[in-house]
C-alpha cells in the first residue's frame, strides 16, 4: 500500500570482507550513526507512510508556543475536548491536479474550523498548515525527504506542510470513494494538530532519549501514529454529524482504517492494522480528545 505504514525493506546480509574493510565499515558506522542521531534529535517520522526511505520530520518549536507534553497535554486532558458537528462543503473529487487540490483545500478549511477552536479553548496556538497537491512525487524536494521521490502522503513538521501526491493514493483501487482520501488527509492533519499542541515536541524528545529505533522509540512512534488515527476518526465523526458524510461513507472509511498497519518486515513504527482501526473507531465513536490519549494506553494497546 503506497501510503500505508511502510517500514524499511530488510537489507541483504553483508558479506565478510577483510580486517581493513571491517575497520572502514566501523568508521563509517560511527560517522553515519552520529549523523542519524543528529537528525533524530530534530524530529521523528510521523508520516502515514512512504515507500522506501521514510520522511524525517524536523520540528523546531518557536519560543512562546505550546508546552512540550504528551499524556498531560492540555488538548488531551480537556474532558470536553470534542469537535463540533461540521457542515463541510467538499469540492468534487477528481484525479486531475487542480480539482484534487480544490478538494483537499476544501477539506483543509473544514479541518481548521473543527480543530482551531478546540486548541484555542485550551490556550494552544494554531497556524494553518501548507498544502502540497501534485500529480506525482517527481521533482519534489522537502526538508523531510530531501530530493527522493520515493514517498507517499505525509506531514512534514519542518515546514508545516501536508504532501498529497495523487499518484500514491491508490485511486485505481478506491476510485471515486473520496472519503478514503479525506480520511488519509485527516490523519496527516492530525499530525499537524500534534505539532501545534506540543505533543510532537515531547514525543520527539523522549524518542531521542530512548533511541529512535529502540523498542521504546518505536513504541513512541506508534503512539504518535495511532493518535493521528484517532484524531482522524474524530473528524470523520464531526463531518458525519454535520451531514457532510453518509453512514455508508463512514463505513468505507472505517473499513479502510483496518486495512493499514505494520506488515512483515516493517519497522513496527505505526502499529498493527487491528490497533489502527480500533483507535480510529475510538475517535469516531466518542469524538473526545481524552479518548485519543495513546500515551496513557497500555503497551498492548499500541503494539
Amino acid at each position: 500500500m503506497p501510503y500505508g505504514p511502510p517500514g524499511r525493506p530488510t537489507p541483504p546480509p553483508r558479506k565478510r570482507r577483510g580486517g581493513l574493510t571491517s575497520l572502514f565499515l566501523v568508521i563509517v558506522f560511527l560517522v553515519v550513526g552520529g549523523l542519524v542521531k543528529f537528525a533524530v534529535n530534530t524530529g521523528i517520522d510521523v508520516g502515514i507512510g512512504a515507500i522506501g526511505p521514510k520522511p524525517s520530520t524536523t520540528y523546531e518549536p518557536q519560543p512562546g508556543t505550546a508546552p512540550a507534553a504528551t499524556s498531560d497535554n492540555p488538548l488531551l486532558t480537556d474532558a470536553d475536548g470534542t469537535l463540533v458537528p461540521a457542515s463541510c462543503d467538499y469540492a468534487p473529487w477528481s484525479t486531475q491536479v487542480d480539482k484534487a487540490r480544490a478538494f483537499f483545500e476544501s477539506a483543509a478549511r473544514c479541518l481548521e474550523s473543527a480543530w482551531k477552536p478546540l486548541l484555542a479553548e485550551n490556550n494552544l496556538p494554531f497556524e494553518s498548515p501548507t498544502l502540497s497537491v501534485t500529480a506525482t512525487t517527481a521533482g519534489i524536494t522537502t526538508p523531510c525527504t530531501g530530493s527522493t521521490s520515493n514517498f507517499a502522503a505525509f506531514y512534514c513538521a519542518a515546514n508545516k506542510t501536508i504532501y498529497m501526491p495523487i499518484s500514491q493514493l491508490q485511486t485505481d483501487q478506491f476510485r471515486d470513494n473520496w472519503v478514503v482520501y479525506l480520511s488519509v488527509f485527516a490523519h496527516e492533519y492530525g499530525h499537524h494538530v500534534q505539532a501545534q499542541s506540543g505533543i510532537l515536541r515531547k514525543a520527539n524528545s523522549e524518542r531521542v532519549d530512548a533511541g529512535a529505533r529502540s523498542p521504546k522509540g518505536l513504541e513512541l512512534s506508534r503512539r504518535v501514529e495511532l493518535q493521528a488515527n484517532c484524531f482522524d476518526g474524530m473528524f470523520i465523526a464531526s463531518s458525519k454529524g454535520g451531514g457532510s458524510l453518509s453512514a455508508a461513507q463512514v463505513t468505507v472509511a472505517t473499513k479502510d482504517s483496518y486495512g493499514r498497519g505494520d506488515g512483515p518486515g516493517d519497522m513496527r513504527d505505526h502499529g498493527t492494522s487491528e490497533h489502527g482501526g480500533q483507535w480510529f473507531e475510538a475517535g469516531l465513536d466518542h469524538n473526545l480528545t481524552p479518548k485519543c490519549n495513546t500515551f496513557t494506553a497500555g503497551a498492548s494497546e499500541v503494539s
